[in-house]
């Protein structure tokens, strides 16, 4: 049987993509409003998660062997360790900005299949600059408009420390690489398609995840938000709306839609977080921070075309 997410988002992909980059895109205010530190946050986004994800596994029908499940729930640490950067990068670099960096991912997955030998396009190797450009500015290391918040004290920056928020986001990009490049292996046929259901793969995924994750919580000494209420209920909004709908909903709409419009998605995603951003915790970035955004986005979208 079909699980009920997917079969609504290949029925209405479009409706089920918008949907599921909405729900996503609210992941970095809904865990900065939790106070929670980014392993609790982390945590929570697996542990809530996870029966939800084995129902929805259940009924997918699928079985996944040892190797399948070993794999995933290696990928699915990486996973932890990749939100755990994100979610360090929040309060350093904004909401909204936050979740522009990780799409970097790009440049990092074509790394690492150089570095495995592994022919790199020529257009990938083009969008290098231009992504680099844009990291700098949005580390407000280069600004064309010459503001600058430390010489200017009227200058209200999004996050407290930009060029440490861009290096953290570059982690999480690492990181978030690794896990697609063995998530995509997982099952893999010599033709390419997989045998074990994107729940399933989920499911197993997230027991790494809360492994990494409770790890590296009881290393900070805490497993709860500062607040316990609303602390918690942001948490399990939060896993709720991003790991058991929005994920899921991109992911099964993607291949039912033009190509045009996973682009579309790449920047709609990062710009409901920046309203999210401005309205809820008043952050603005420079404008040298928006254009190194959209630089950013001109690189990954050169390097991420077929």
């Amino acid at each position: 049987m079909r699980a009920a997410p997917l079969g609504f988002a290949s029925r209405h992909p479009r409706l089920g993509a918008a949907l599921g980059a909405l729900a996503i895109s609210q992941s970095s205010p809904l865990a900065k409003l939790s106070g929670a530190s980014p392993a609790v946050v982390t945590l929570f986004r697996g542990v809530v998660a996870l029966p939800f994800l084995a129902l929805l596994a259940r009924r997918e029908g699928h079985s996944a062997t040892p190797r399948d499940r070993a794999l995933a729930f290696i990928a699915g640490g990486l996973f932890a360790l990749d939100l755990q950067c994100f979610h360090v990068s929040i309060p350093l670099l904004g909401v909204g900005l936050a979740t522009v960096v990780p799409n970097a991912q790009v440049f990092m997955v074509g790394l690492f299949a150089a570095l495995a030998g592994e022919r790199t396009p020529g257009r990938a190797i083009a969008a290098i600059p231009f992504a680099f450009i844009g990291l700098l500015m949005l580390a407000r290391v280069l600004d064309p408009f010459g503001v600058n918040g430390l010489a200017d004290p009227s200058v209200i920056a999004a996050g407290s420390d930009p060029a440490q928020g861009v290096l953290w986001g570059l982690g999480a990009a690492a990181f978030y690489g690794l896990y697609l490049i063995i998530t995509r292996r997982i099952s893999t046929s010599a033709s390419g398609s997989s045998a074990v259901g994107p729940f399933t793969m989920l499911r197993d995924s997230a027991l790494g995840t809360i492994a990494v994750s409770l790890f590296l919580a009881l290393l900070t000494g805490s497993l709860l938000p500062p607040e316990i209420w609303p602390g918690v209920g942001w948490l399990v909004l939060l896993a709720l709306m991003s790991q058991v709908i929005g994920y899921p909903l991109i992911n099964a709409s993607i291949p039912h839609l033009p190509s045009v419009v996973g682009s579309v998605l790449l920047f709609v995603q990062p710009l409901m977080t920046l309203v999210a951003g401005v309205i809820i915790f008043g952050e603005i970035p420079t404008p040298g921070q928006l254009v190194g955004a959209l630089v950013l986005f001109g690189g990954v979208l050169v390097a991420a075309r077929k």
